[in-house]
């Protein structure tokens, strides 16, 4: 059993880690070679330049010539912060002393309100828990459990096995288990570590099912990815919920969470309600340029169980419910109350 876990330690350092670098010789720190590694890097490792129809090579023809030993670090940085902006990639962000520079367009969250939770007193009590993963409560009027997952981050020092922080879910399962129905809310999960994902979906999980299929650029070629790698959850823990369960999700549902969406919606008992997810569902590698610039890029392709691909697109929920200004102002979760309908 040491030895799978070795191996799959081993596949994530490798492949799935959100906080490894590429490491290689050191490179002399002048404007071209920034550009030349940074050009480089998403050639060589990103995985969706054939899928989002992206033509790299003229990127490179179109910005090189801009790029002299007389670039300035403004003029580098704003050089390379439109590069990214044709991948629209959730993971691919550029940081530098002249700011934060993000592939995905951020102002979609302006005057957005399907990701908050409006005046929950409104609609759940007998708070339960408040650690910094998982808030849980009754709803009110209802026999319904409410479970908000705020993050799939560790919260402790392990970084490939999944926290124990998680094992709440345990008990959360065992107060909610004559419950009607749970609701899980991951409408503001930003993402995190995939082993959380798997510890939380196991606790509802009737059998084991296959529910990601992920693929890693390996190399510098156009199709340089390895074979698929499968990903399963199964029943785990002393209790499972079976039950009817609903996931409320968002444009903030990132990363893991998305992983989390794509496990539970492999169960019968599931629905989905809310918005289309983010889309962002590679794990993100670190790069640092030779200015000390660090910036992050996907490397992986991950599928769903049919090879359905949604990065860049989302997962769009079963019912399509939206907050709107009017709900905010009318102390209105829209999105909740379907959920509990």
């Amino acid at each position: 059993m040491r030895i799978k876990y070795f191996i799959i330690t081993l596949i994530i350092i490798l492949l799935g880690s959100c906080e490894k670098m590429f490491f290689e010789d050191d490179v002399s720190n002048t404007p071209e070679n920034n550009f030349e590694m940074f050009w480089n890097d998403f050639n060589n490792y990103y995985p969706f330049f054939k899928t989002k129809q992206i033509n790299w090579d003229s990127t490179y023809n179109y910005y090189k010539p801009l790029v002299t030993n007389q670039t300035t670090g403004k003029e580098l940085y704003n050089i390379f912060s439109e590069m990214i902006l044709s991948l629209n990639d959730g993971h691919v962000e550029l940081y530098s002393q002249y700011g934060i520079a993000y592939s995905y367009p951020m102002e979609i969250f302006t005057d957005y309100y399907s990701n908050m939770r409006i005046y929950p007193q409104n609609y759940l009590s007998s708070f339960k828990s408040n650690s910094s993963n998982i808030n849980y409560w009754d709803v009110l009027n209802h026999n319904i459990g409410y479970i908000s997952i705020n993050t799939f981050n560790k919260q402790d020092g392990t970084f490939i096995f999944a926290s124990e922080s998680f094992l709440i879910i345990d008990d959360i399962i065992n107060q909610f288990k004559d419950k009607d129905g749970i609701i899980i809310d991951i409408r503001w999960n930003g993402g995190g570590l995939q082993p959380n994902v798997v510890t939380i979906a196991n606790r509802f999980a009737d059998k084991k099912r296959l529910f990601i299929k992920v693929s890693s650029k390996n190399g510098p070629g156009e199709n340089d990815f390895s074979e698929w790698m499968n990903w399963y959850i199964e029943p785990k823990g002393q209790l499972q919920y079976t039950k009817p369960v609903v996931v409320l999700t968002s444009r903030n549902t990132g990363s893991a969470s998305e992983w989390f969406a794509l496990a539970m919606k492999t169960l019968p008992n599931v629905i989905t309600i809310g918005d289309t997810t983010a889309g962002a569902f590679s794990p993100k590698l670190f790069r640092e340029l030779p200015n000390g610039w660090v910036f992050t890029l996907s490397t992986q392709i991950v599928a769903s169980s049919d090879l359905q691909v949604y990065e860049g697109v989302g997962i769009p929920p079963d019912l399509y419910i939206l907050n709107t200004q009017n709900d905010f102002d009318n102390r209105i979760d829209a999105i909740l109350e379907k959920g509990i309908e």
